[in-house]
């Protein structure tokens, strides 16, 4: 999204980091309320409320992509990183509870890991969906980087109901 910001928008760095930064907010405040849910009814809905949440904000970013207003990126993320914070811990949680108690270091360190590890690939895998766009079709950076974002939103959008769908 940083990236969007500056290239397609053409806004400096700083403002795409603020513009962000609720968003990061929410994912934080959404975790502590995932985990309640979790304690109360279980850990299938705040898994499901989460991914249905980021599934959500990835269907309208892929929609709409090619023209993302500042305001419009900030709300739709928001959306997203809570969806993030409602399920993430929610995950983990329900996994190590399967754990016996002297296996419950390893299985937070090998999750804890697999979440980077998950994390980088995403990432990475996006940024080379979108360089792709920015190499290989003909238009100014922000005509192509919008494009490659659009294809990048696609593979998530994919991702994500890959996870739905094993989740459900």
């Amino acid at each position: 999204m940083p990236n969007y910001i500056q290239l397609v928008n053409h806004n400096t760095a700083l403002l795409a980091g603020m513009l962000v930064l609720p968003a990061g907010v929410a994912g934080a405040i959404c975790g502590p309320l995932g985990g309640r849910m979790l304690d109360r009814v279980g850990a299938r809905r705040p898994i499901m409320l989460g991914i249905s949440a980021c599934w959500v904000a990835l269907l309208i970013f892929t929609l709409a992509a090619r023209h993302l207003a500042n305001p419009f990126i900030a709300t739709v993320y928001v959306l997203y990183m809570a969806g993030m914070g409602t399920c993430m811990g929610s995950v983990m949680t329900s996994a190590l509870r399967t754990l016996a108690d002297n296996q419950q270091t390893e299985g937070n360190a090998i999750l804890n890991t697999l979440q980077q590890f998950a994390g980088a690939v995403g990432t990475s895998l996006s940024a080379v969906v979108v360089a792709q766009s920015q190499t290989h079709l003909a238009g100014s950076q922000a005509y192509t980087t919008a494009v490659g974002t659009q294809n990048a939103f696609i593979m998530l959008m994919v991702f994500a109901t890959v996870y739905f769908k094993v989740v459900k």
